[in-house]
């Protein structure tokens, strides 16, 4: 039986059949009344592909260590700027909103994280 990856994923249709996290904080007090932030993981659906060269040069320049790209559904990214994939914790440093429904989410890894 062919794959169905194949046809489903291309240049511009990517098939989300990954899984991430979006890591939003929420800030909560405690019985001393000190302020405790709070990770709030969300598990979404995604696609992950590879910075292209360009991308990744230009990141250099700027200080960034670009990765990868994180592709979800808009409507399911509320600004997140922390994404947690195959249990290793990225930055957000740029998105990109696409045509088709899907926002990309360009992830750096910063030094000691």
């Amino acid at each position: 039986m062919p794959s169905l990856k194949q046809s489903i994923g291309s240049e511009k249709h990517f098939s989300k059949d990954d899984i991430c996290f979006l890591m939003s904080t929420k800030i909560t007090v405690d019985e001393l009344f000190q302020q405790i932030e709070v990770a709030l993981p969300e598990m979404v659906y995604c696609a992950v592909s590879s910075i292209g060269q360009n991308e990744f040069s230009v990141s250099m320049q700027n200080g960034l260590k670009a990765r990868l790209t994180i592709i979800v559904d808009y409507d399911e990214y509320d600004g997140e700027i922390q994404v947690e994939y195959n249990r290793q914790m990225y930055s957000v440093y740029r998105t990109f909103v696409r045509d088709d429904g899907d926002i990309e989410l360009y992830c750096e890894v910063k030094i000691g994280g």
